[in-house]
């Protein structure tokens, strides 16, 4: 989202502050029609879901561009800007008097060519959404970036939180505004669904949230701050009172950082206008000039006192809650490192406002040292309820400060009818309404009014919901759970022993039941079993755990783990505790009944004949089933079948397998020792096509397979035996003799004694 400034008395430099940045890459714009009809689709078919979503109407269409046509750039400690250099100079220099936003000094330019350009944003003064279509999250994008555009098109006084005039108030205000579109955002990403999701209503957890790693200094504290904590409040409000409660917070967003930290004090807040002519009038001899005037803010002071050492990491001090409201302003000097600064706070308790001054007075000669801004140590004076701090120059003005213009609002609305106080004019309601600037062509972006929201959306409201109903909380016997599943994994590790295959379908069953079980014991993961759905869960175990993954689909770890998951929490869903006890008790019986659980196909256990060998004077070694998960591998590690999350169709059809290393005699004249690899499949067609994509991986594949390029592939109908060129002799045995027996279940196959074991253990 973009906030406009104007040119009045104090914004001078009709700068554009743009707010929606964290979701969009770099999209080269289409040359013809053609070219642009697909991201034309997409874009309006998202469009129509977020709007059936948000459900406000457009007011006027919105025109859509490639992020690289976006005129601004980033700066740190002001956003994404196109700020000329002096404004935000001015800025950084009034910041660093404060204490914070110091190491922006060294950054040249506008920040056009920062490495952290923003990643996507809606430009209300332009109208323009800029968006990357191409990117993973593409969707996600433009649904947060286009809810931008209906909540300024809806709710024009959001256009008053100029961040030059009121920076706390503007953290606060977009912390609703920047809530809601991640919320509608996220609403189409499975991961970020799923950490909403787990917010916890109360306080110190909704309000934190780790996926941020939000720490409250240097320039996080006022720009990530709507970011980190807007979501909480926001999904609060929704579950609260729909997307009604959601209009109500743009209508009258909180008046500061501390009415978001701590919702129960959200009392008045006192707007400060400084004297800034007898300030400077004061400093005129030295010439200065009055530049930056702004509010530091709660969240504010708790990052500057955490950036220099008097205030804990994790929380504010309990004194910050005591904020009432402060103002500064900073004066350039003409000499270096001779700047002046005026800062007056006030707070709701005069033990308050001491713990501040104290504060303030311990790291006062480090904020100097820490910018070189200021030419000497300010001090500070207490009055009752009041704290101000001034630089020598102006120790004169301390009285005239104090009897500062103070107006207390306790609504948003109250604070714009009064004209934006301290500003001259609040702002310009028609801003925006003058159209795109037509570089491209217009959107048709119309939102219709009574279509219903995406079933992703309403199914993960149900389920928000639910994780949030202490009664319907936890599993059932979570602890006897875990021991099932240990005593699952147990037996399958003694029973499956060379069957690779099966194990990992196994453990897809007792790990997935074992880590929910794990999860509800936990009272920091307690909501997640809750809050997944099965492909959520997929979701989020691929982003959590294997996001480095060399190849993120298709390797041994991950399909237990994520399709397992996938399998648990449907049992979940569907049946509670009983549908997670159906898993442990009939497991899958292959990775294939893993990846498509919806296939209720047999399969084939294979024996190899080691009598009949044994009187030929051969004998098995290694034996293991490699499976489909195993095969698919294998083809992808040879650039047989794309690496992408797409089962090959064929092995859809993959009955069963067994490789065996066969060593016959010991003497000169024995053949040579090689492998044999017996495949049943369920159609003639993909054996053959299994076959095919062996013939054309074989002479690369020789070393990691041990058979040689020469193996002699055959199609029996529905097997395929692959042997190695010194065991060919073996075929009509290895034909004729062979032992397969087809189980429909893990039940079927147990009770006939886990073949091709003779009895279980």
């Amino acid at each position: 989202m973009c906030i406009p400034t104007e040119d009045r008395q104090d914004v001078r430099h009709g700068a554009c502050f743009v707010l929606g940045m964290f979701l969009v890459a770099n999209w080269p714009a289409a040359t013809s029609a053609d070219e642009a009809a697909p991201w034309r689709n997409l874009v309006d078919r998202t469009i129509a879901e977020t709007c059936s979503i948000r459900r406000l109407p457009m007011k006027r269409p919105v025109e859509v561009r490639p992020i690289t046509t976006f005129e601004g750039g980033y700066t740190k400690g002001i956003g994404s800007t196109v700020w000329e250099e002096r404004y935000a100079q001015a800025w950084r220099d009034g910041w660093c008097a404060v204490g914070i936003y110091c190491e922006s000094q060294d950054r040249a330019g506008d920040g056009r060519n920062s490495p952290n350009r923003p990643r996507g944003l809606y430009d209300h003064s332009a109208n323009v959404l800029y968006v990357d279509v191409d990117a993973d999250d593409h969707e996600g994008t433009v649904a947060h970036e286009f809810t931008h555009a209906l909540q300024h098109q809806n709710f024009p006084a959001l256009n008053a939180l100029h961040l030059w005039y009121n920076r706390d108030l503007a953290a606060a205000g977009n912390a609703v505004i920047e809530g809601g579109a991640h919320i509608v955002g996220w609403s189409f990403r499975p991961d970020q669904r799923t950490r909403l999701c787990m917010m916890t209503p109360d306080e110190d957890g909704s309000r934190q949230p780790r996926w941020w790693n939000w720490a409250p200094d240097d320039f996080k504290a006022h720009e990530m701050f709507p970011h980190a904590f807007g979501p909480a409040i926001s999904l609060e409000a929704l579950l609260a009172g729909g997307t009604a409660g959601l209009d109500a917070l743009l209508a009258n967003p909180p008046l500061s950082t501390l009415a978001v930290l701590r919702p129960a004090l959200d009392g008045p807040v006192d707007f400060i206008a400084l004297p800034v002519a007898e300030l400077g009038a004061a400093l005129a001899e030295k010439n200065c000039e009055v530049g930056l005037r702004n509010t530091v803010g709660a969240v504010g002071i708790w990052g500057l006192f955490r950036l220099h050492g008097v205030a804990p990491d994790d929380r504010p001090p309990r004194f910050v809650d005591e904020w009432a409201g402060d103002r500064f302003a900073h004066l350039s000097c003409p000499n270096a490192n001779d700047d002046e600064f005026a800062w007056l706070t006030r707070w709701r308790t005069a033990e308050a406002a001491a713990e501040f001054a104290q504060r303030f007075r311990a790291m006062a000669p480090g904020i100097v040292a820490h910018g070189s801004v200021l030419g000497a140590v300010p001090s500070v004076v207490e009055q009752d309820r009041s704290v101000i701090v001034v630089t020598p120059g102006l120790t004169e003005t301390v009285d005239r400060l104090a009897e500062s213009d103070v107006r207390a609002f306790t609504r948003y609305d109250q604070w714009i009818a009064s004209g934006c106080f301290p500003q001259d004019a609040c702002y310009d309601p028609d801003r925006g309404l003058r159209g795109p600037g037509h570089r491209g062509a217009p959107v048709d972006n119309s939102c219709p009014s009574d279509a219903a929201p995406p079933p992703a959306f309403s199914d993960w409201l149900s389920r928000v919901r639910r994780a949030r109903d202490p009664s319907a909380r936890g599993i059932p016997g979570a602890e006897s759970l875990a021991e099932a599943a240990g005593r699952l994994a147990v037996f399958c590790a003694t029973n499956a022993v060379r069957n690779s295959d099966l194990k990992n379908a196994c453990r897809a069953s007792y790990g997935s039941v074992g880590y929910l079980a794990r999860l509800d014991a936990d009272p920091e993961w307690q909501q997640l079993p809750a809050c997944l759905g099965s492909q959520d869960f997929r979701a989020w175990l691929e982003s959590a755990y294997y996001a480095d993954a060399d190849r993120p689909f298709a390797s041994t770890a991950i399909v237990p783990t994520t399709y397992g998951a996938a399998l648990a929490a449907a049992g979940l869903e569907t049946s509670g505790a009983a549908g997670l006890r159906a898993l442990l008790d009939t497991p899958p019986l292959s990775t294939l009944a893993v990846l498509r659980p919806e296939l209720s196909a047999p399969v084939v256990f294979i024996r190899m004949p080691r009598a009949e060998l044994a009187e030929r004077g051969c004998r098995v070694g290694a034996t293991d089933t490699q499976g489909v998960l195993g095969i698919w591998n294998l083809l992808m590690d040879y650039g047989e079948v794309p690496e992408e999350d797409a089962l090959p169709a064929f092995l859809l059809d993959w009955r069963g397998d067994r490789q065996s290393f066969i060593r016959c005699g010991d003497d000169e004249d024995s053949p040579a020792p090689g492998w044999v690899w017996i495949s049943r499949w369920a159609s003639p067609q993909a054996a053959e096509t299994f076959a095919n994509h062996y013939r054309a991986i074989a002479p690369d594949a020789a070393q990691e397979t041990g058979f040689s390029a020469s193996a002699r592939v055959d199609v029996d109908h529905d097997a395929v035996r692959i042997m190695a060129p010194s065991l060919h002799e073996l075929a009509p045995l290895l034909e004729d003799r062979v032992e397969m027996r087809a189980y429909s279940g893990f039940r079927e196959w147990v009770a006939d004694g886990c073949f091709p074991r003779v009895d279980c253990i």
